[in-house]
């Protein structure tokens, strides 16, 4: 009786250990993951927006040219919540199987907010979206509860930098992915408007937070990423 005891005080400790390792690489190990990944990205868009060549704040602003899935391509700042981060281009596409789909977003938001490649670009008619961890892998969508209708999301690329303005935010199921469709203003054109999405509530995949905002401006790019 006393061995059977001691062997599952055993079994019981070594169970307890490889829990406490667990939290620990979620709460310590991943965002250690995610950092180094940032660190690079925002190496890859510096070297993006240098070579273009041109002087910073005479950027002609265009339509932005579809960027490689997996690299870096815009760079996210909200001052409400202090969140500053490079955001990666998601892979999702029309046609992709939704296996294929989860398993390439679960990799790319573990470098950071990643943009649903089925949605539009940056400053486009239409929704451009961007996913991104409340908890573990940097958490950048952390505090995305804080913001408020008029706070300001700014989305720079190598052209232009794209100012959305908060409008609304809504709770939702995962399964209800028109959030991400289109809307048309009131001129029936699609409004050019940006969806953030994160977990809800935190530590929790039970549902989605989902932030919405509209295109107030676009002004040229003046060429740098932040440090």
């Amino acid at each position: 009786m006393r061995n059977v005891l001691r062997r599952a005080g055993w079994v019981m400790i070594s169970l307890g250990v490889f829990t406490l390792y667990f939290l620990v690489y979620q709460l310590i190990g991943t965002n250690a993951i995610t950092s180094r990944a940032q660190d690079e990205l925002r190496k890859e868009l510096t070297e993006q927006w240098s070579a273009t060549g041109k002087q910073p704040g005479a950027r002609t602003i265009k339509a932005e040219p579809a960027p490689r899935a997996g690299s870096a391509f815009a760079y996210m700042r909200i001052p409400r919540i202090d969140l500053e981060a490079a955001v990666v281009q998601g892979h999702e596409r029309p046609g992709m199987s939704q296996e294929d789909i989860d398993r390439f977003q679960r990799l790319d938001l573990k470098k950071g907010p990643a943009h649903i490649g089925t949605t539009k670009l940056p400053g486009a008619p239409g929704t451009f979206a961007v996913a991104g961890h409340r908890t573990t892998y940097g958490a950048p969508f952390n505090a995305l509860d804080q913001l408020r209708r008029g706070d300001e999301i700014r989305i720079s690329t190598a052209l232009a930098t794209y100012t959305y303005k908060v409008t609304s935010t809504k709770i939702v199921v995962p399964t209800q992915v028109e959030v991400l469709r289109d809307v048309n203003g009131k001129d029936g054109k699609p409004k050019a408007q940006i969806v953030l999405s994160t977990c809800h509530p935190k530590y929790s995949a039970r549902q989605r937070l989902i932030i919405f905002g509209e295109l107030t401006s676009t002004t040229p790019n003046n060429g740098t990423v932040s440090a």
